[in-house]
């Protein structure tokens, strides 16, 4: 009788064991919507504090988690809101860096469900010694943080001081069935970064935006608009506002669509704003985005995304 326990014990366990180990193997269905929340920052909001600033910033992810958003967003160099509270002579950059590093980032990551994406702004990272900075994203997915630079800086970024150096990689994120990636403002403008996500197959595009003037949100909405017809993707622009030391930023946030049968391909954009925190939520269609890609080429509907690239040489005509 010991031994038949021991058996049916043990064949229990294999069970056990095997159901835990399908039910892991087993693909997650992709969600028929996600929420995604964009944070319009101030970069000159200001509290006494900079343990103040990074709680604000910690209840957004916060409240984020509790209203059920799959994605979070916020704006490019919206961590620089930190360089106030550096000590007389230390370099900003580099402080922004060691504060975010030791205190930003942990509190996230702390506050965060593990199921969301927190696409945690930019900032200008700067270590030791270092005469430049790179404009980099922070990311955090499946509880881990991951990084992505901005693969080219304007011409005045390149001219600040410190310069603004170009990322050399654009890393892409597996999210719930699909493919993410994050391209900052001016990446956002440049249609051979789009060629290449198209190659890649991406459906979801996260922009992090700061501009100062009425040109620089109209080039960064219109390029937004084109990269979600181009790759058949969702693209969020999320914009930062305010002013410090002289450098004023204004922007909307922006969810674009594919123009394609069965999805409502309408611009969804708030306001221009320039100054305050906001919240902007959208629901983006994603098991429709996915199902695009399941088209045959042979299909009657344009899809560009799914078109080769033609083949072809540019004469110029000299009459």
């Amino acid at each position: 009788m010991g031994a038949m326990r021991r058996l049916c014990h043990l064949l229990l366990v294999l069970v056990a064991t095997w159901v835990v180990s399908a039910a892991r193997a087993a693909p997650v269905p992709a969600p028929v919507t996600l929420k995604a929340r964009l944070v319009s920052w101030d970069v000159g909001w200001k509290p006494p504090t900079e343990a103040a600033w990074i709680a604000r910033v910690v209840s957004e992810v916060q409240a984020a988690g509790k209203d059920g958003m799959d994605v979070l967003v916020f704006p490019e160099l919206f961590a620089w809101g930190l360089a106030p509270y550096a000590p007389p002579g230390t370099r900003p950059a580099e402080f922004v860096t060691q504060r975010l590093r030791a205190a930003l980032l942990p509190a996230v990551q702390a506050a965060a469900p593990v199921e969301l994406l927190v696409v945690l702004g930019t900032y200008p990272h700067q270590e030791p010694g270092w005469s430049y900075v790179y404009n980099r994203a922070a990311v955090l997915l499946g509880g881990g943080w991951r990084f992505a630079d901005k693969l080219d800086p304007t011409q005045s970024e390149a001219g600040e001081d410190p310069a603004v150096r170009p990322g050399a990689k654009l890393p892409l994120f597996a999210f719930r069935g699909g493919t993410a990636a994050v391209l900052t403002c001016f990446s956002l403008e440049k249609p051979e970064v789009a060629v290449a996500l198209k190659k890649a197959g991406v459906q979801l595009v996260l922009g992090p935006a700061a501009t100062m003037d009425g040109d620089g949100v109209a080039r960064i909405l219109r390029s937004a608009s084109a990269r979600a017809v181009e790759l058949g993707a969702a693209v969020l622009v999320a914009p930062l506002l305010g002013e410090q030391a002289g450098w004023k930023n204004q922007g909307s946030a922006a969810l674009f669509l594919p123009a394609q049968h069965g999805i409502d391909a309408r611009p969804q954009v708030s306001a221009l704003r320039t100054f305050g925190l906001h919240r902007d939520d959208f629901a983006i269609p994603y098991r429709a985005l996915l199902a695009l890609r399941q088209q045959s080429e042979k299909s009657p509907e344009t899809r560009p995304f799914l078109a080769p690239t033609p083949e072809f040489s540019v004469e110029r005509v000299v009459p």
